[in-house]
């Protein structure tokens, strides 16, 4: 019993070190990165049995030490009791569901996360949701986007868009560009300030949001969240491979409807990168070191790409794989939500 113990424990901790190639492994490794913090405690109850669970306790809680560091470097809040006694800001944000716009048979749904209504006119943050462009739903990241409405004191309209393959770019352009328009025609009924939207996206709708928010001024979007997204879709297809988990080159070929060399103008416009200037909005980026799913590359090259030009502010979490900013109280949860109150504050 002792040995099939440590073996189990042993086998979760190595697959937390090592990069997945699955996707069964990819989500085991989120949660046991993001969850370590439990593991660590049911380790050293272990100890009496054997020293060596000790080494697997150290192990497990990395990520939460490595929280704890960054979280001091970036002078950001980070709460140790938080890991094993959560906190939910967000219980009483209002959450509503409701049909945006049609496009031929296709239903454009936009998920609502209010605070208390008080009469008081917030700030609204208009999401992206994941999915690599063919799956994904508007109401994903529950937990998150409602602490996010409650810390921030803002409204967040999640939104869909059409799919691919059926629906390449720029169907998520037009979508997006058409869900801003809904915002702002319901400003009144959402208590919120029409001029003031920000455009957040994970993994594929962050490669929606820094598109249009850079590319598209006429949005008037003076504010970007990308969250371990892909900004630049040249560099997105020179690094596709047919056999990583993501089947990424069939995902980027079907998405953008071909290759660079038979649709340049379309790869320009899907990438922030080719747009980068003095206009460009102000923009967080978060990404995870470890990312199984979209190369941690990504990020770092579009934040360089802004320095001396828009304002950026980059956070990278060592330990963090793709989805670390799902669960709130973890070590990536908590970091994500603190630098984008943050930079929401400094960026109001």
């Amino acid at each position: 019993m002792q040995a099939a113990v440590f073996a189990i424990l042993s086998l979760l901790a190595l697959n937390a070190w090592l990069q997945a190639k699955s996707r069964w492994r990819w989500q085991l490794r989120l949660v046991t990165l993001e969850f370590g913090h439990w593991l660590s405690l049911a380790c050293l109850g272990l100890t009496a049995w054997h020293w060596a669970f000790l080494g697997l306790a150290v192990v497990f809680l990395r990520p939460a030490w490595q929280a704890s560091r960054i979280a001091k470097q970036y002078g950001l809040p980070f709460s140790w009791l938080r890991l094993w006694f959560p906190r939910r800001d967000g219980k009483n944000v209002i959450v509503t569901r409701t049909c945006a716009f049609e496009h031929d048979s296709d239903q454009i749904d936009v998920v609502t996360y209010e605070p208390a209504r008080d009469g008081k006119t917030r700030r609204c943050i208009v999401a992206l949701h994941t999915g690599g462009w063919a799956s994904g739903d508007p109401g994903e990241f529950p937990a998150a986007n409602r602490e996010l409405a409650a810390r921030c004191d803002v409204v967040i309209c999640s939104v869909g868009y059409r799919l691919a393959p059926k629906h390449p770019w720029p169907a998520q352009a037009e979508d997006t560009r058409r869900a801003i328009a809904w915002v702002r025609e319901n400003a009144a009924t959402l208590g919120i300030d029409a001029e003031d939207l920000i455009l957040l996206g994970r993994s594929a709708g962050a490669q929606i949001a820094t598109a249009c928010a850079f590319g598209m001024p006429e949005l008037r979007v003076g504010t970007c969240i990308a969250v371990y997204g892909p900004p630049d879709m040249f560099f997105a297809r020179k690094w596709s491979y047919p056999d990583d988990i993501m089947k990424s080159l069939k995902l980027v070929q079907q998405y953008m409807g071909g290759d660079p060399e038979d649709l340049p103008d379309a790869y320009r416009t899907a990438s922030a990168s080719e747009f980068v200037s003095e206009a460009s909005p102000a923009t967080l980026l978060i990404h995870g070191e470890s990312d199984s799913l979209v190369w941690v590359e990504h990020s770092r090259r579009l934040h360089a790409k802004m320095q001396g030009y828009a304002r950026s502010a980059y956070l990278e979490l060592p330990w963090g794989d793709h989805g670390c900013d799902y669960f709130p109280n973890s070590p990536g949860g908590q970091l994500s939500l603190a630098m984008m109150e943050r930079f929401l504050k400094a960026n109001a």
